[in-house]
């Protein structure tokens, strides 16, 4: 099996040009998978695969989030799918299968962060020193883009058009260009010229943001940045790139972007997904009407 995973992951690489944190993720829910497989008695390529459905209910009964089970499905259905081309496997469990998503309990417009708390969250990492260089560039860049965490942490430096006030994303052969607002210019080019420099080691690396080691920053180490400057700026909500993600999406609505508009900055194939990240939206205005007009305080 551990020779057949091999072959996929290179399958994965050179064919469907995968980035590597697309790849460690996939590797990350098959090692579950196959152990969970293993664990229960299955042995063999198609005994394991064969587990799949008792895999899903068993994430969730361990209460994983609809976000996981979904990554954990996708992962495996691209498994699968690989396994069935080349004679590996007679046909894919996965298939004709639907698995029906609960609602999402964080789609509340009320858990999302204001504008002013992102101002709040930014202000606290603007000192002059490396971290500080650094940490605001990536708040910045964050807000400004609304990347999903593993295209944000692969910005290569050559996707920087920073005259032009934009930066490329490429994702399954599609580039797409998402736009910069001026103060994320400001400090992505700050922290170029005074901290990312003192950040690089040998072997060189063309990654936008590095770590204290001057190695990739992990996701890992993008969770712990938000989470220190949320307890910072005294942010009761819990801070993650998605959040960031999602706020900014309805912060554009909220000023009046279309919906195409959005889509097209988020990357989204569907519209459909675009408007469910905006389905709970609140007009200001509306919550204006409720806090002023006197009827409505009764």
């Amino acid at each position: 099996m551990e020779q057949i995973l091999s072959r996929f992951y290179r399958f994965l690489q050179k064919t469907k040009q995968m980035k590597p944190n697309t790849i460690a993720s996939y590797q990350r829910d098959i090692r579950a998978f196959i152990t969970f497989s293993e664990t229960s008695g299955r042995a063999g390529c198609r005994e394991i695969c064969g587990g799949f459905e008792d895999y899903i209910a068993f994430l969730h009964t361990l209460h994983r989030s609809e976000s996981t089970i979904s990554r954990n499905i996708a992962s495996l259905r691209c498994l699968f799918r690989y396994l069935v081309s080349h004679g590996l496997l007679s046909h894919d469990p996965s298939q004709g299968k639907k698995y029906e998503k609960k609602a999402d309990a964080t789609q509340r417009y009320e858990d999302l962060l204001t504008a002013d708390e992102i101002d709040r969250i930014i202000s606290f990492s603007k000192t002059e020193d490396i971290k500080g260089y650094r940490d605001c560039a990536i708040l910045e860049t964050l807000y400004a883009t609304g990347l999903k965490v593993s295209d944000f942490l692969n910005i290569r430096l050559g996707d920087l058009h920073l005259r032009e006030g934009y930066i490329t994303i490429t994702a399954e052969h599609h580039i797409r260009y998402v736009p910069l607002y001026k103060e994320a210019v400001q400090a992505i080019r700050q922290y170029l010229n005074h901290a990312r420099k003192y950040l690089e080691t040998y072997p060189k690396n063309d990654i936008l943001f590095l770590n204290h080691k001057g190695q990739p920053l992990s996701r890992q180490g993008l969770w712990k940045l938000l989470k220190a400057y949320g307890t910072a700026a005294g942010i009761q909500k819990e801070l993650t790139p998605h959040l960031f993600r999602k706020s900014m999406a309805m912060h554009l609505v909220e000023n009046g972007a279309e919906l195409s508009v959005v889509q097209e900055i988020l990357g989204h194939k569907n519209i459909a997904l675009t408007q469910n990240y905006v389905k709970n939206f609140k007009p200001k205005i509306v919550s204006d009407y409720a806090k002023y007009h006197p009827k409505s305080q009764e």
